[in-house]
């Protein structure tokens, strides 16, 4: 676990060298999972992309996250990759 700030974790990451051409996506596909298999719901891609969707939006903690993410379209969350109702 890194114990610097996110943005020196991300640039220094190992898993990520030699990822210079790659878009967003390609990237954080690189990313390893840490989450336990028990209870995942959403493709790790997915919730990385709608919280980034949500600070670009303006969410400013991990709550107004899970507020931007509640109040979202269905079709947004389908295009960062998350399940949807009725899927």
């Amino acid at each position: 676990m890194c114990r610097q700030s996110a943005t020196a974790c991300l640039i220094n990451s190992p898993a990520l060298e030699d990822t210079a051409g790659l878009s967003l996506v390609e990237r954080l596909r690189l990313l390893p999972d840490p989450r336990r298999r028990r209870g995942v719901r959403h493709p790790f891609v997915a919730v990385l992309l709608v919280a980034a969707s949500a600070v670009v939006a303006g969410a400013c903690s991990y709550t107004a996250i899970g507020q931007w993410s509640a109040n979202a379209p269905q079709h947004a969350l389908a295009r960062l990759g998350a399940w949807v109702v009725g899927s």
